[in-house]
């Protein structure tokens, strides 16, 4: 474990909702399809999708760890981190996870991203990076199906079987969200300004994604037309997946993207996924839950100094700089339930399957 500074994330902003959505996935049992390719000794190949910049990318590296070490050599995995520039010194680093079996490539979104860049709004600790997943389906007509996964997970589990999960008719596959279910502020703002049930709001960073579902139904045009129309300024885009993808979502277990958040604990033989979203962040506080897996990660990879140097230098500025942005979300969420246009008053049920 990296020496700590001891500043303390637990005592502010509890969970003050009991989650009672899916949490535990049984192992083997969880897995709703099959690849066949693979079953015949013929191996399968698996997309995975990441996208980040420069502030990211370190964790990306542990994410990679974590792949490696606990998925399945049954499988030919194809990752791709889709930027819009990043330092050649880092790229370089996540190169070296190429090898047989595993393959890595860097896709510049810079020019996919300037088709909304006028429409979108960024706060906070969001940044343009989280619309990236979007736009995977129609860069990648070569895919059917595929994972994205954001960089601040840590992939305790097989990732097969997240992939292997059978989709159906759904556009996407994901575990409810921690951070929504967590709050009753944010669970009123996805019934009262989405317009969703919140045990069915899934969180964006651990998904399953239909693409020839996406392009069948033209997704980024409906997205693209929502996006003239109404700015969520809260969730963003996930708030445009959750709407756009109403009535269209195979709910996984949250052990498929288990957060700090949520005050009930995996061990580690009941976890597949963990996901240090929001401010719940290992590299800047002592006490955050799961975070032993992080560090077992983090070390194994040629980032493990610079992100330790993060977590000594965070302190008690960051820690009240994050109290900011977690007051500010808070207080976003209501403004944006108060308003008398918001989304659902104003639309209603025009997006989505209803």
């Amino acid at each position: 474990m990296v020496n700590s500074n001891k500043v303390k994330r637990r005592g502010w902003n509890e969970a003050d909702v009991l989650i009672e959505t899916p949490l535990k996935a049984d192992r083997g049992a969880s897995v709703k399809g099959t690849n066949k390719a693979a079953i015949a000794n013929k191996k399968g190949v698996i997309p995975l999708f990441f996208a980040t910049d420069d502030n990211y990318l370190p964790f990306l590296s542990i994410s990679l760890e974590s792949i490696l070490e606990n998925s399945s050599k049954e499988y030919d995995y194809n990752v791709y981190v889709l930027h819009t520039g990043v330092k050649k010194d880092f790229e370089e680093k996540i190169f070296r996870y190429n090898r047989k079996g595993f393959s890595v490539e860097f896709i510049d979104v810079t020019e996919k991203l300037k088709e909304i860049a006028e429409h979108l709004h960024m706060r906070d600790y969001y940044t343009s990076t989280t619309y990236f997943r979007i736009f995977i389906a129609e860069m990648f007509p070569q895919y059917d199906k595929a994972v994205y996964l954001d960089c601040d997970t840590v992939v305790l589990g097989d990732l097969s079987e997240l992939y292997n999960y059978d989709l159906g008719n759904h556009l996407i596959g994901g575990a409810p969200c921690e951070g929504v279910n967590s709050f009753d502020v944010y669970k009123r703002y996805v019934r009262e300004v989405d317009g969703l049930d919140p045990d069915y709001f899934f969180n964006a960073g651990v998904l399953i994604m239909n693409l020839k579902g996406f392009r069948d139904e033209d997704f980024y045009g409906q997205f693209a037309d929502l996006l003239k129309k109404y700015k969520f300024t809260v969730i963003q885009d996930e708030d445009y997946l959750n709407v756009l993808c109403k009535g269209r979502v195979l709910r996984l277990p949250r052990a498929w993207n288990k957060s700090p958040v949520a005050p009930d604990v995996l061990p580690r033989e009941d976890l597949r996924i963990v996901h240090y979203l929001m401010t719940w962040k290992p590299w800047h506080y002592d006490d955050i839950p799961y975070q032993e897996y992080f560090w077992e990660y983090a070390q194994k990879t040629e980032f493990y100094d610079m992100i330790k140097k993060m977590r000594e230098s965070h302190g008690e500025q960051g820690l009240e700089n994050d109290k900011s942005v977690e007051a500010n979300l808070k207080a976003l969420a209501k403004s944006e339930i108060d308003r008398p246009d918001n989304y659902f008053k104003t639309y209603g049920k025009l997006y989505g399957n209803h």
